[in-house]
């Protein structure tokens, strides 16, 4: 065939450069598409391996971009130049909601993480900034999370980077949110010398309903902040429970400690900032 009977006037036949102007492509993606299996030339020159379209084939291009705006990967296109009915099947596009489903779901429980994450930076700035560290009184509302009993090795690293706890999460299909969480009951001595610790987080999603929950909140905590290196954190909480006795509110014995700023955002530990907060109740006196 000569360049006189693949002309676009004669046959209706346009160069892979002229298709790229039209359809607004580029000729990298054009061989892409060719390469993929998805859009073949009608013709290729013998003596200068020139690609050619006739305009039936370059009107598969907007319809390959309309599906790959649906989220149809271009692998999965393969077909469509010459099938005509290729996307008339409805178990491509019930197939594809379920895909977009998950993937909806993956994006949502994503952006929850990150926006729990810059709550998290933008509170333990604050509170080291304003160093916040007196005893304050808060109600919570009561919040669903899942959680691990472990012993506790007095390793604030290992409790907080906690390799068994990710693990848990992961064999169980349960993604999380906000703040680690660590639970101490038997405290009395202030000195965090306990062999027992829960280890806790939100749940985000659909987590598996097998796991086992506890509620947080409810209740009247006293709040507290510690501000630097974990191995202080006694001290504060001993400060907490001498406000508690000075101001007439009973204790329970037992300890959350939220992690604000911690070893998952930073190795400084003058910059961790961790949130004590005891169940607590006003004495009528």
């Amino acid at each position: 065939m000569n360049n006189t009977k693949i002309c676009k006037k004669t046959n209706q036949m346009y160069s892979i450069g002229e298709v790229a102007k039209l359809c607004n492509v580029s000729r990298k993606t054009l061989r892409f598409y060719e390469q993929l299996g998805l859009l073949k030339p009608d013709h290729v020159s013998e003596e200068n391996s020139y690609r050619y379209y006739t305009e039936e084939t370059m009107n598969s291009i907007p319809v390959i971009k309309y599906y790959k705006q649906m989220g149809f990967k271009l692998q999965e296109m393969k077909g469509v130049q010459h099938s005509g009915d290729y996307f008339f099947q409805e178990n491509i596009f019930l197939t594809k909601l379920e895909e977009l489903k998950l993937e909806e779901r993956r994006i949502r429980n994503s952006y929850t993480a990150v926006s729990d994450w810059l709550g998290l930076i933008r509170e333990g700035t604050l509170a080291s900034e304003n160093k916040l560290q007196s005893v304050n009184v808060k109600y919570f509302e009561q919040e669903n999370y899942v959680f691990l009993e472990q012993e506790f090795c007095h390793n604030y690293m290992d409790a907080v980077i906690n390799i068994p706890w990710v693990n848990y999460l992961e064999e169980q299909n349960c993604a999380i949110t906000g703040p680690v969480i660590l639970r101490f009951e038997d405290c009395e001595a202030g000195d965090f010398q306990c062999s027992k610790m829960m280890i806790m987080q939100k749940p985000i999603g659909v987590p598996n309903p097998k796991m086992p929950r506890r509620n947080i909140g409810g209740q009247m905590f006293l709040s507290s902040y510690h501000i630097g290196n974990l191995a202080n954190l006694a001290q504060q909480y001993k400060k907490m429970q001498a406000w508690a006795k000075e101001n007439n509110y009973q204790c329970k014995n037992e300890v959350y400690q939220r992690y604000v700023i911690d070893y998952w955002s930073t190795m400084n530990v003058d910059n961790f900032v961790v949130e004590l907060l005891i169940p607590a109740e006003k004495i009528r006196v």
